[in-house]
């Protein structure tokens, strides 16, 4: 009989401690835990954002992507996204999103402008306007403070010189003990241009995509810059004039490419974060 008493003592404790451990670990993950997903598309770019109340998918996605992506997010079991912001608005670059507006609810897009579009374009536009989506246009300087963490978009400005159709938005994520900054494919004109904010551009982790990397990685702008982590978003192969330009200003610099880690992971809960890949990286320059 006391061996029943002990053994039915024994389950009630394991069985309250097991309802503590989840229910403490589900407060913390609700109040905390931020996520970052680097995702590894055939030919587009794209970045999603979760948190606790919070979607946000940015970037750009072909048609060749619409599967993959669909795949992920239902992967991840997300139904609703509450900001889509298509960093290049053209039929190449957008029409992988198609899908996304089809299978669920989408509260609200951001394109960096509404000049020129072409026709496939508009009609992704028209589609997300029947479904009630609401449609703005980027400007610079417009701030999203979320939760422990602000979402800042340092382009395009409003005042730039550049024309309307040529504007891209850059993008800058702040957390309570690390920042990341989204750079696309840059000429000359845009790095002047935003350097005219170099107080702004310091981040801890600069994700980047497209070509002129030798714009990117040039010594004075990785010295505004200061990243101890560069995330390559495209799906090609890292140059290794790249890497010897990273290394050169900083050997201690960490290297990320989607192309072959796979999807790359950022998340945290408080002041804790960290990076997962399904491989890691390992750089030698001969």
């Amino acid at each position: 009989m006391k061996k029943i008493k002990r053994y039915f003592i024994f389950l009630c404790l394991v069985f309250i401690f097991l309802i503590m451990y989840v229910y403490i670990n589900n407060i913390l993950k609700i109040k905390y835990q931020t996520e970052i997903h680097f995702l590894k598309l055939p030919t587009g770019d794209c970045t999603l954002i979760k948190s606790m109340n919070r979607v946000i998918l940015i970037g750009e996605a072909g048609k060749k992507d619409k599967k993959h992506l669909s795949q992920y997010l239902n992967k991840q079991k997300i139904e609703h996204i509450t900001e889509l912001i298509i960093t290049y608005p053209n039929k190449d670059k957008a029409i992988g999103f198609s899908s996304i507006l089809q299978e669920m609810k989408v509260d609200s897009i951001y394109l960096p402008h509404i000049a020129d579009l072409d026709s496939d374009t508009k009609e992704l536009l028209k589609i997300a306007k029947d479904k009630e989506t609401l449609i703005y246009q980027i400007k610079g300087k417009d701030k999203w403070t979320i939760n422990n963490w602000t979402l800042l978009f340092l382009r395009p400005s409003i005042n730039s010189t550049i024309p309307e159709s040529e504007r891209k938005p850059i993008i800058k994520l702040n957390l309570p003990q690390n920042s990341i900054l989204w750079l696309p494919s840059m000429n000359e004109m845009d790095q002047k241009d935003l350097l005219l904010d170099s107080k702004d551009l310091r981040a801890d982790i600069l994700k980047v995509s497209g070509h002129n990397g030798e714009i990117l990685f040039a010594k004075d702008f990785l010295d505004v810059v200061k990243p101890k982590t560069i995330i390559f978003g495209d799906a090609g192969k890292v140059k290794e004039s790249e890497m010897r330009a990273i290394y050169e200003w900083n050997a201690n610099t960490k290297i990320l490419s989607i192309e072959n880690e796979g999807d790359i992971i950022f998340y945290g809960k408080g002041n804790k974060y960290n990076i997962t890949t399904k491989r890691m990286m390992n750089i030698r320059i001969q």
